[in-house]
Parts: C-alpha cells; structure tokens; sequence
C-alpha cells in the first residue's frame, strides 16, 4: 500500500519526497503513465533522461571521435569543418539520447559501436543533425553490441527536382558537360578563389545549387534516355559535384556521388517499364535507364554531403556532371536529376 501511494503521487503531483520532506528525483522526465499500470516501483526508477549536458564540443570527422553523448540531453554548441562528429553512448535498450545542435554547423552522429545502426541507414554511416536548435531524441532498440539505434524526430525529407538537360554526343570523341540545365552548361568543372578572396566556379554560379538553408544529401536520383544499345563497351557516368571554400584563399571541388550506367545489365542500373518508344527515345520511354544512389562520398559527415549554407568560409555547392565516352552512340541525351535532402 505505501509502493502504490508513493507511486501514485509521482503521477498525481510529479515529485516524491524522503521521510524528512526532501524532494527526490528518481529516473529523470516521468511520462504520463497510469499508476495503476506500473507493478512496482523499479519500472519507475529505470525511466531514463533528466540530466542536460551543456555547452558540448564535437570531435573528429569519422566514428573516432571521441565526443561521446550521455543518457539525457546533450546540447552542442561548437562543431567546425575539422570537429564535425559525435558518437552514442554504449547502447542499453530502451534507454534514450538526446542531441540538441546549437553549433554553426552539422553534427555528424556515429553508432556507439562499428557495426552498429542507425534507423534503417547502412551499417555504420552516421546520422547528420542540423543545426536547428531542434531536439532529436535517439532511442536503442538493441542490446548488446554493436547496438541498434532509432531516432524519434527525424529531419523530413525534400526534394530538389531538376529540369531537363540535354547533352548532344558524336561518336568517336568523348562528351564531358557540367551544370544544372542545358543553358549552363560547360565542358570542365572546378572552383578557384579571386582577388577579393571570393569563392569562383565553373560552370557559372548559374549552373550550380545553393540552397538558402542547412541541406545535406542523401539520394541521388538520375532518369534518362540512354538505352542498352547506346552503349559499347564503356559506361556514361552521371553524378554530383560539390564546390565550397576551404579557408579564406583556398577552395575545393570535386565528385561527391555518382552512378554508371553500363552497357552490360548490372545491379547499378534498372531499366524504365514498357510503355511508349519514341524516335529518338525521352527520358521514361521502354528500357530506358535510370537508378537511385543512396549515400555520398564521404560517409554523411556533414561535410561532402551539404548543398546549402552552413560552411564556415562559403556556402556549399553543387552541379551536375554528365560524362559519355566516345564510343557511345551519336545521339542527343537526356538527363533528369533528382536530389533528396533533409
């Protein structure tokens, strides 16, 4: 009769008190459970959260860092291009992290353990949290190692949705263009810094993304024209590059996801359902080809995977590359990219 008293005034009052009046907190937040619920007073004692960690540093840029959360709130308030990462506490099920990023930049959230998972990401690859101020609260679902690991709020996910962009090829010369539409279009890509300590590129900043908030990649999507029969022995080569400076007179630029469409049948393409066959083909007609790549190069580290603000000397960039060997067919091909963000 005491254990049910006691417990029901955690629930009625939210406090419990020693024999002397003195509050006791025991196990942290307590939800909004019924006492008539709970058999004894351990499945309250083993609630977990409360305790907030502040002013938190991030450590490292891969799953060494040794910046690692607790059970309870963790709020971060310093990340950098060089000390981007944050690990889970050893996982115990049913127990719950949470991370609060207050930074300048993304936090790249590693498993506890190698091995480990992270919602239904590959093995490993790290959970990339904005820096929005927002509460992401990671719960684990397994127990022992390596430890699986769900998160409660995830970011949703948005989709930029290219446009058309139309590559004309001759056979017997390679075909390399690189932008956003057909008008941006350029035959090198790269970046440089000018005389006023300015981030340049090529193509034009016309033909590159920039979005106006925090975006990190995580599928590239890429439809086109190309049919089985275009090919000969070499493969077109589609994919993402990303633009940024480094420090105030340096940037880089270069690849950051791609996908080859092969002439042979290869788990790296699929092939559009029948339906029409125009002359010469669009993009989405009978067998042509297209595929989806989750992940970028890089592992998500907050980093090679952004295409938005959040760098600390420039925003992040990104355009489109479309490389066609010269023993492809003559032809003009088409290309739609798709790119989800959160």
């Amino acid at each position: 009769m005491k254990q049910e008293t006691l417990i029901r005034d955690i629930y009625d009052y939210g406090r419990i008190t020693n024999r002397d009046g003195e509050e006791v907190r025991i196990g942290g937040f307590l939800p909004g459970v019924n006492p008539d619920d709970l058999t004894n007073l351990s499945q309250v004692t083993t609630l977990t959260g409360g305790d907030v960690f502040q002013n938190l540093s991030a450590e490292g840029t891969d799953n060494t860092t040794t910046a690692v959360m607790e059970y309870g709130v963790n709020v971060f308030t310093t990340a950098s291009p060089t000390d981007f990462c944050a690990k889970l506490p050893q996982p115990v099920t049913g127990k719950r992290s949470v991370i609060v990023n207050m930074s300048t930049q993304a936090i790249s959230v590693h498993p506890s353990n190698v091995g480990g998972r992270i919602n239904n990401l590959p093995v490993d690859q790290p959970l990339v949290i904005p820096n929005d101020g927002k509460a992401y609260e990671f719960i684990c679902t397994e127990n022992p190692l390596p430890g699986e690991w769900n998160v409660i709020a995830p970011p949703a996910t948005s989709q930029y949705q290219g446009v058309e962009i139309e590559v004309a090829h001759t056979n017997g010369v390679d075909t390399n263009r690189f932008g956003i539409t057909t008008a941006t279009l350029a035959a090198t890509v790269g970046s440089g810094i000018d005389g006023n300590q300015n981030l340049t590129l090529i193509p034009a900043v016309a033909g590159w993304i920039s979005l106006n908030q925090l975006a990190t990649m995580t599928r590239l999507k890429v439809y086109t024209n190309i049919l089985q029969s275009d090919l000969a022995s070499n493969y077109i080569q589609v994919g993402v590059y990303q633009a940024y400076k480094t420090a105030v007179n340096s940037s880089t630029s270069g690849i950051r996801s791609y996908i080859n469409f092969n002439p042979s049948p290869s788990t790296s393409t699929y092939f559009a359902p029948v339906g029409v066959l125009s002359s010469p083909p669009e993009i989405g007609d009978t067998n042509t080809m297209y595929y989806e790549q989750v992940g970028f190069i890089g592992g998500g580290n907050g980093i090679s995977d952004q295409m938005g603000l959040g760098g600390q000397f420039s925003r992040y960039y990104v355009t489109f590359g479309m490389l066609i060997p010269a023993d492809a067919a003559t032809k003009t091909y088409k290309f739609q990219f798709f790119l989800e963000y959160v």
